[in-house]
């Protein structure tokens, strides 16, 4: 099977009870990363220091200490730059995978050699990832990818793996606030990365208090403004198509979380069953 690195990216911000059952749930995986970088975004807290000083882990660990927060899309950059094998798997510091994650999408790649883009679905949880509160379910084929990401994101970025010198021929990840995963997926994809997502939800995904809240106002409408232009400019969407989704989009951002958070679970959200 393909080899592939971990990024995790973490702050200061990051709750050490969160990235202990992160770090646990990789640890669990039936085959494990052959290399786990873990970049730390500026100076982090002694508890979170402390667990990753404590970390044991087979395999080859690298540690990028970033003097100062650059946030994730640069963090992430750097990683990238450091990672050594073909494929690159994503994790973020406060979710958790099932144990088969990294088992069943090298399945996928090994089937699909041609692939260069992969994720899966998620259940998404407040507490525990026993309690699901949601699921966010993304396209799985090629085509029907392309045709979601006009609108949206097409991958929950959490449980991504992909070829990391397509990522890098793209780009990379750049600053970006809120969008450097969809940034990122539509250069690759302009580039010409072949795409495909799990029907398995292969991630629980923590959603805490206030998530709804950081996806409104003046600052996240300019960054969705700038994602949608960039959609138009890698011609993945036209000038009436960047005109509705701004008309949709944008005056959402100026409800009151609850507002947003209602129309999120009707229309990106489905309830558990």
């Amino acid at each position: 099977m393909a080899k592939f690195s971990l990024l995790t990216s973490i702050y200061e911000k990051e709750n050490p009870g969160h990235f202990s059952q992160c770090i646990e749930s990789i640890l669990k995986q039936t085959i494990l990363p052959d290399e786990w970088i873990i970049i730390k975004d500026g100076p982090l807290t002694d508890s979170l220091e402390q667990i990753i000083k404590n970390i044991s882990f087979p395999n080859e660990l690298k540690i990028i200490a970033l003097p100062e927060n650059i946030t994730q899309g640069p963090a992430r950059a750097e990683g990238l730059k450091a990672a050594t094998h073909e494929w690159v798997a994503i994790m973020d510091s406060d979710d958790v995978c099932k144990p088969y994650r990294f088992q069943e999408q090298l399945k996928m790649i090994q089937s699909s050699p041609q692939l260069g883009l992969i994720g899966s679905q998620i259940k998404e949880f407040a507490d525990t990832p026993g309690h699901i509160a949601a699921t966010r379910d993304v396209p799985t084929k090629h085509e029907e990818i392309l045709k979601f990401a006009k609108k949206r994101n097409p991958f929950n970025a959490m449980t991504v793996m992909f070829k990391r010198e397509l990522a890098l021929a793209a780009g990379n990840y750049r600053y970006f606030p809120w969008f450097e995963d969809y940034d990122l997926w539509t250069r690759m994809i302009k580039n010409g990365a072949l795409c495909a997502n799990s029907p398995d939800a292969l991630v629980y995904a923590r959603v805490g208090a206030g998530m709804y809240g950081r996806r409104r106002g003046m600052s996240y409408i300019r960054s969705e403004w700038r994602m949608q232009k960039q959609l138009r400019t890698l011609g993945m969407i036209n000038t009436l198509e960047l005109a509705r989704n701004a008309a949709f989009r944008i005056p959402l951002r100026l409800l009151p979380e609850k507002a947003i958070e209602a129309l999120y679970n009707r229309f990106a959200r489905k309830s558990p069953q």
